[in-house]
């Protein structure tokens, strides 16, 4: 076995972890991982913990496996290469950082094995280079943008549905998707809990998913979402006192209100030029042949509206048609405002969010009517 070093990083720490334990089970056989894997925690509070952790590191490394047993040693969870943060600004840490990524860029030698997970790199580190010098990197990201985001936990979630005897329509998987987000761990927490509640070879309604899995904050964003196309200003008054107090909820609520709206605004104006129907409660679907003109405009943008689901577009048109087109630009520029105001201004995060929702749904509760398009209005 060549001595190598592997680092394994990305946000999203269930796939981290999971990537590490199947690399050392690769690494080290059953028989041997008792006493063949040392594990050294690497989330620190302190310059000088971080000090005695990578020296435990080091040691651990150069230490020979019992008996002449194949060793690998886990970094695990190394929080201190982050970059930024008040541990890792600390003179005793950078020191510490520096020393390890000194003795990696050296090489290891025969027979020994390290192993890092972290769930934040600075991928632009020595460190980080060196590790792509001297080994090998399991890199999971951590700046992918919300519909890679989505679009990959979709996929996750297929694989976990089908492992464990369960299937959705497309309803139930845009409703748990929203309730419970794209973290891999708690898709497995929360697809388990399903498959208890609704047993093996289920199908899975979106009544069931409602009762059981759990909500999170942005499972309350979502509910504001749904408030908002709705013109509801009691449901979002009602969401925002849930959510009151939770840390930068009012930064999310805004980025995601923002988003929603760029979104409502492109099938509403594709509603006008009849390149969609429906949205009054019945089908809705895209028109079979669209002039080249739309196909080029829907495919510029980030994210093609006509690749959104049969149940999120049901759900977004009638949305889009409770609101006129110049409602929709002025709301957009309101959002962008909001954001502004929430990180440059004193005044309270509550008072800004009720304030700007409740200036945009006004009240209207009737489906905006036909208007005219703005040219370049986007």
């Amino acid at each position: 076995m060549n001595g190598t070093v592997c680092l394994i990083c990305g946000t999203d720490d269930y796939l981290v972890d999971s990537a590490a334990r199947e690399r050392i089970n690769q690494l080290v056989p059953e028989s041997e991982r008792t006493f063949g894997v040392e594990i050294i925690d690497g989330r620190k509070d302190t310059g000088d913990e971080v000090r005695k952790a990578v020296d435990a590191c080091m040691e651990a490394v150069q230490t020979p496996g019992f008996l002449g047993a194949h060793k690998v040693t886990w970094l695990r969870d190394a929080t201190f290469l982050a970059g930024g943060g008040r541990v890792s600004e600390t003179i005793a840490a950078k020191e510490a950082v520096e020393k390890l990524t000194g003795w990696l860029s050296g090489g290891l030698l025969d027979g020994q094995v390290l192993v890092i997970t972290a769930t934040k790199v600075l991928r632009a580190s020595v460190f980080f280079k060196v590790c792509q010098k001297q080994g090998e990197i399991e890199d999971f990201g951590g700046s992918s943008k919300g519909w890679e985001l989505e679009k990959l936990a979709s996929q996750r979630l297929d694989g976990l549905l089908k492992k464990a005897g369960l299937s959705m329509d497309s309803g139930s998987h845009s409703e748990f998707l929203n309730r419970v987000g794209y973290n891999t761990r708690l898709l497995v927490q929360e697809v388990e809990k399903l498959r208890v509640y609704v047993g093996g070879s289920g199908r899975v309604t979106v009544r069931d998913v409602r009762e059981i899995t759990s909500v999170g904050r942005e499972a309350e964003a979502w509910d504001l979402l749904d408030a908002f196309g709705e013109r509801n200003p009691v449901g979002v008054l009602a969401t925002l006192n849930r959510m009151d107090g939770q840390k930068g909820v009012g930064i999310m609520v805004a980025t995601m209100l923002e988003k929603r709206v760029r979104e409502l605004l492109v099938l509403r104006e594709a509603f006008e030029r009849k390149w969609v129907t429906g949205g009054t409660g019945g089908a809705c679907a895209w028109a079979p042949d669209l002039p080249p003109e739309a196909e080029a405009l829907l495919n510029a943008l980030p994210v093609n509206p006509k690749t959104i689901n049969a149940w999120s577009l049901k759900t977004r048109l009638p949305h889009a048609l409770k609101y006129k087109l110049q409602e929709l630009r002025i709301a957009r520029f309101r959002l962008l405002e909001l954001r502004e105001k929430l990180v440059s201004t004193g005044l309270p995060e509550r008072f800004l969010l009720e304030t700007t929702l409740l200036r945009i749904i006004g009240n209207r509760t009737r489906p905006a009517g036909a208007t005219r398009l703005v040219a370049g209005a986007r």
